[in-house]
């Protein structure tokens, strides 16, 4: 699934004509990439992004797209 990034947030893509499904996979994309950035575990990835985590929706026409950002700034020090 496509990424993203922006000065202040990071984004995940999910794509599925049912907006709920659309959700779980921009969800689980950007535990995946926490997991993998940013060195948490699984369990701590999900508690921070259960925290922080918006949901956009930007078209709910045709085929969802439904991207979860989270704020760069809660990786600083």
């Amino acid at each position: 699934m496509p990424r993203a990034e922006t000065a202040t947030h990071y984004m995940t893509m999910g794509f599925d004509e049912d907006l709920n499904q659309a959700a779980k996979i921009a969800t689980r994309e950007m535990l995946n990439f926490i997991v993998e950035t940013k060195g948490l575990s699984r369990e701590d990835a999900y508690m921070l992004l259960s925290a922080t985590m918006d949901l956009v929706v930007t078209q709910a026409v045709d085929v969802s797209k439904d991207p979860r950002t989270v704020p760069k700034a809660i990786f600083q020090k």
